[in-house]
C-alpha cells in the first residue's frame, strides 16, 4: 500500500508528523505541490508532489537549480500523506528526519510527463516558479534521480574559483561624499562560495579549512552566495563584499549597492560571521584611530559606484594603513582603551541602544555599578551570553562556548548540553568585575544564569533556586503578572516558604525560592504543581500551558524554567530591548502597588539610585536558609 513504508518509519505517539491510519481511496494526477526546508542530519529540501492521493517525495541535497545549467541530485524517499502538504514543526531527535522542517514554498503545480523514469513539471509558486525535470540515473544509487531546469531564465549559475579584488595603497580619499570606509582585520582573504546550505571558502583557488563557518551554509538555506571575506586564525568571518545573489552576478552594481544588498541577508550575522564595518569616508580620522587603537591593519576606501573587478587592482579602491594623529585626537584613542584591569574596552562610542544613544561606554559603566550586588548572584553558575555585536536593532546571537576567544583570566567550565550542537561546552564563569567588563566589550548586554551552580571540582550541583516566571500572554500586562505573583506567595506561605520577586527586564515577573533538594528533579515537580493548581483555580486568568493560543487573556506560570537545561535572565542584568530596560528586584509593596506597566520598568539609569536606596533586594537568596520543598501530587 503506498503509505505503508511511511508508516513503518513513523511512531504516532513520538513525532507530530500527520500518520494517518488508512490509506487513500483517491487516484489519478494532482495539482498540488509543496517543497520544505528540512534541518535533519545534512540540510536538504524535499519536493512533494501530488500524485494518486499521496505526495511523491525527492529530497534534494542542494535545493532547486536556478538555471538551465545546474544539475542537481534528487533522492526518491517514501510517499508521504496529503497532510504533508502543509506539515512544518519539529521531529524529535532519534526519529527519522529528526530535526526542524518549514515550508519553503507551495502552490500548483502541471505535469507534462510522468514514467517510472522521468517526471517533467512546471511550478507555479511563489519562490519556485519554471520548468524542471526528474530524470533517474542509472550512475547513482538505487533510488537517485537528477533534477535540472528546462527552461531558460536570466538566471546564471554561480561561478567558481573566482579571485578577490584589490585596491592601491593611498591616503584618505579628498572628495568624502563619494566614498565609503571598509575596516580590514588582517584575516587571510578568502572567496566564500555558498550554495545549497554548503560553504566552501577558497584562496589561491585552493579550499580553506574552517570548522567554525558549519552553521553558516543552513543559516543561508537555498539562497545562493559568493562573497568577499577575511577568515582570522581564530575562525572568525569578517563579510565585505557581494559577487553573486541567488542567480545573479552583482560585480556590475556599485559597491554602496551591493553592501546595501549584503545587509538585507540577516543570516551573514551569527556567532563566527558578520559584515564588516562600513563608515561615511567623512569620519575617516576617527575611524582610523579606532582601527589602530585596536590592532587593526588599516581600512579601504571604496568609492560609493565602484564595480566589482575580479583578481584586478583599481583606483577604486584605496587600502589605507595606519597614519600619525593630532594632539587633539589623541585622549579619545587613549579613551577607547579605555576598561577594567586586563578587560578592555574597545570602541565605547558605538551606540548599543539608538533609540536613547546608549553606548558600550555606558554599558560597561552600568555593569560596574551593578557588579558588588550582581557578581555574588552569578558565583558559580556558567553563563550563557547574547551578544548584540551592532546594536539591539540588528540580529543578536547566543554564546555558551567561548574557548576560542576567552582569555586566560576567564574562568571557563565544561558543562554538558543536552539537546546542544555538541555534548559539552566551555561556559564562562564571571567572578570579578573584569569578567563583567570582558562581557560588556563582546556588547554583551543579557547574561543569562541556570537555577544551579558549578561544584568545586566541575560537575553540575543539584538546583539551589526555584523560579516561577510569570509571562502575560496577549492582552495582559505586567499589572496581571502582579496579582498572579500575589497568589503564587500565598500558595507557598502554606508551606511555611517564602519567595522575593524579581522583573525580567521584559513583559514579565519572576519569583525566586532559595531552596535545598536531594533530586535535580524536584525543582521543576514542585514548580509545575503550583503553576498548576493556580491554572485549575483560576482558569480564565491563569495558564500553565506553553501553547500561545492558549496564553491569550491570561498570565502563564512558566514552571518549565526549571528543567535544567534552562536558563533565565541574571539579577541585574541588561535587556536586549529599545530601551536599555534591567531585570530588577522589586520589594512586595512594590508589586502590591503596580497599576500600570510603567511602573515596573527600570532602566540602567534608575539602577543607581534603587540601589542607594534599597541596595540588593535578592540579598536573601543568597543568605537565607535554603527551604525543604513540601511534596505535592
Amino acid at each position: 500500500m503506498p503509505l505503508d513504508e511511511y508508516r513503518r518509519k513513523r511512531d504516532r505517539g513520538r513525532t507530530p508528523e500527520p500518520v494517518p491510519e488508512s490509506d487513500p481511496a483517491r487516484t489519478g494526477p494532482g495539482d498540488r505541490f509543496v517543497i520544505q526546508e528540512h534541518h535533519a542530519r545534512a540540510l536538504h529540501w524535499d519536493l512533494r508532489l501530488e500524485r494518486d492521493g499521496v505526495l511523491a517525495s525527492w529530497a534534494v541535497p542542494k535545493g532547486l537549480p536556478v538555471d538551465t545549467e545546474t544539475l542537481r541530485l534528487a533522492v526518491r524517499t517514501e510517499d508521504h500523506p496529503l497532510e504533508y502538504l502543509e506539515f512544518s514543526g519539529e521531529i524529535p531527535r532519534g526519529e527519522y528526519g529528526g530535526g526542524s522542517m518549514t515550508i519553503w514554498d507551495h502552490g500548483r503545480y502541471e505535469a507534462e510527463k510522468w514514467s517510472d523514469r522521468e517526471v517533467a513539471f512546471t511550478l507555479h509558486g511563489e519562490r519556485a516558479r519554471g520548468k524542471y525535470v526528474l530524470v533517474k540515473s542509472n550512475r547513482e544509487r538505487r533510488d537517485g534521480w537528477l533534477l535540472k531546469r528546462s527552461d531558460r531564465t536570466d538566471r546564471t549559475p554561480l561561478p567558481h574559483d573566482t579571485a578577490p579584488m584589490h585596491g592601491q595603497p593611498g591616503e584618505l580619499p579628498s572628495d568624502p561624499e563619494d566614498w565609503l570606509l571598509q575596516v580590514r582585520f588582517g584575516g587571510r582573504r578568502v572567496i566564500v562560495e555558498i550554495d545549497g546550505g554548503r560553504v566552501r571558502p577558497t584562496a589561491d583557488g585552493e579550499e580553506v579549512p574552517a570548522k567554525t563557518l558549519g552553521e553558516l551554509g543552513p543559516a543561508v538555506g537555498a539562497t545562493a552566495l559568493l562573497l568577499d571575506a577575511e577568515l582570522t586564525r581564530g575562525g572568525e568571518l569578517w563579510i565585505s563584499d557581494l559577487l553573486f545573489l541567488d542567480g545573479r552576478d552583482t560585480c556590475g552594481l556599485g559597491f554602496a549597492d551591493r553592501h546595501a544588498l549584503l545587509e538585507e541577508l540577516p543570516a551573514l550575522s551569527g556567532p563566527h560571521w558578520r559584515l564588516a564595518p562600513v563608515y561615511p569616508a567623512d569620519t575617516g580620522r576617527a575611524v582610523l584611530d579606532a582601527v589602530r587603537g585596536q590592532g587593526l591593519p588599516g581600512v579601504v576606501a571604496k568609492r560609493k559606484d565602484s564595480p566589482y573587478l575580479p583578481g584586478k587592482r583599481s583606483g577604486t579602491w584605496v587600502e589605507v594603513g595606519e597614519v600619525g594623529e593630532s594632539d587633539e585626537q589623541k585622549p579619545r584613542r587613549t579613551h577607547g582603551k579605555a576598561g577594567v584591569g586586563r578587560a578592555k574596552l574597545t570602541n565605547p562610542h558605538k551606540i548599543l541602544y539608538p533609540l536613547t544613544g546608549t553606548t558600550k561606554a555606558d554599558v560597561l559603566a552600568h555593569y560596574r555599578a551593578v557588579a558588588p550586588v550582581m557578581l555574588p548572584h552569578l558565583a558559580g553558575r556558567p553563563v550563557t551570553l547574547v551578544r548584540w555585536p551592532d546594536g539591539v536593532e540588528k540580529p543578536s546571537f547566543f554564546e555558551k562556548d567561548v574557548s576560542r576567544h576567552a582569555p586566560d583570566w576567564i574562568r571557563t567550565e565544561r558543562v554538558g548540553t543536552p539537546g546542544g550542537r555538541s555534548e559539552s561546552a566551555d561556559f564562562p564563569v564571571l567572578e570579578s568585575e573584569e569578567g563583567l567588563a570582558w562581557a560588556a566589550n563582546l556588547a554583551a548586554l543579557e547574561l543569562h544564569v541556570p537555577q544551579w551552580r558549578v561544584g568545586p571540582r566541575g560537575g553540575r550541583q543539584t538546583p539551589d533556586l526555584v523560579v516561577f516566571d510569570l509571562d502575560p500572554g496577549e492582552g495582559t500586562t505586567i499589572v496581571e503578572c502582579c496579582r498572579v505573583a500575589l497568589r503564587i506567595a500565598e500558595v507557598l506561605a502554606e508551606d511555611a516558604l517564602e519567595a522575593w520577586p524579581r522583573t525580567s527586564g521584559g513583559k514579565g515577573l519572576q519569583l525566586y525560592l532559595p531552596v535545598t533538594v536531594s533530586r535535580a528533579e524536584q525543582t521543576i515537580e514542585f514548580a509545575k504543581a503550583v503553576a498548576e493548581r493556580l491554572a485549575d483555580e483560576s482558569p480564565r486568568t491563569v495558564t500553565s500551558v506553553m501553547a500561545k493560543a492558549r496564553r491569550r487573556g491570561k498570565v502563564f506560570v512558566d514552571w518549565s524554567q526549571n528543567n535544567t537545561a534552562k536558563t533565565t535572565i541574571g539579577s541585574y542584568s541588561l535587556r536586549g530591548r529599545a530601551r536599555p530596560t534591567v531585570a530588577t528586584p522589586v520589594t512586595w509593596d512594590e508589586v502590591r502597588a503596580c497599576r500600570r506597566p510603567d511602573d515596573l520598568v527600570f532602566t540602567l539609569d534608575d539602577l543607581p539610585a534603587r540601589l542607594d536606596e534599597h541596595g540588593d533586594l535578592l540579598e536573601p537568596l543568597l543568605f537565607t536558609e535554603r527551604q525543604r520543598l513540601p511534596r505535592r501530587a
